[in-house]
């Protein structure tokens, strides 16, 4: 992603934000399990990369992430998806990521993300990140 920044600089593209610098997406994979960003170490769980699935499940945790494509909503290819977090077998939150195709190919990277509070005190953060080659959605608990 800080490659696909620094060589942005097509009319049509550009940053997420003008402002921004490469380093906010710096982000340390540590091991197969755990990352650190911003001082903080985090276990994740990677939920997609590059063709990413708009359904499937992954465990993070003792917590299990359940989505599905709801459904297509235009003509352009925009899909809603619906995040169900678990544990065990109830249902402790959801919520719905709107996928948006022409909107990711106006940017050279487009990062959106959602943190939900868990009932034990964690927190669970999920990243999407768009890059022109692909996709990477992560879920971060910490």
């Amino acid at each position: 992603a800080k490659k696909n920044i620094k060589e942005c600089n097509t009319t049509l593209k550009k940053p997420l934000a003008p402002w921004s610098e490469p380093e906010y997406l710096n982000m340390t994979v540590l091991n197969g399990t755990t990352l650190k960003l911003g001082g903080k170490i985090y276990r994740y769980t990677v939920l997609g990369i590059w063709n990413v699935s708009f359904s499937g499940e992954a465990n993070s945790g003792e917590y299990k992430i359940i989505w599905e494509q709801l459904k297509n909503l235009t003509t352009t290819g925009g899909h809603e998806i619906d995040f169900k977090i678990y544990k065990g077998s109830a249902m402790i939150s959801s919520f719905t990521y709107w996928y948006v195709p022409f909107q990711l190919d106006s940017f050279c990277v487009v990062v959106s993300s959602k943190s939900i509070k868990l009932p034990n005190g964690d927190t669970l953060t999920f990243i999407f990140m768009h890059v022109e080659k692909g996709d990477l959605w992560i879920a971060l608990l910490g």
